[in-house]
């Protein structure tokens, strides 16, 4: 979770949701973010796969 904490993740969360939101919606939004930041993780690992990589992997 990048440099920002669990606390302050969740107050940005709180503040840009509507005020009748869910805990389901903060949930999905926490998931959303989370997802991300693992993405960029691999990314920065070199964990990724070009178009092309792809595209030879599956055969087209």
């Amino acid at each position: 979770m990048k440099t920002e904490t669990l606390k302050s993740r969740l107050v940005d969360i709180a503040n840009r949701l509507p005020d009748e939101a869910t805990l389901e919606e903060v949930y999905a939004q926490l998931a959303l973010l989370n997802d991300i930041d693992m993405a960029e993780e691999e990314v920065r690992r070199g964990e990724t796969y070009t178009h092309q990589e792809v595209r030879q992997m599956v055969g087209v």
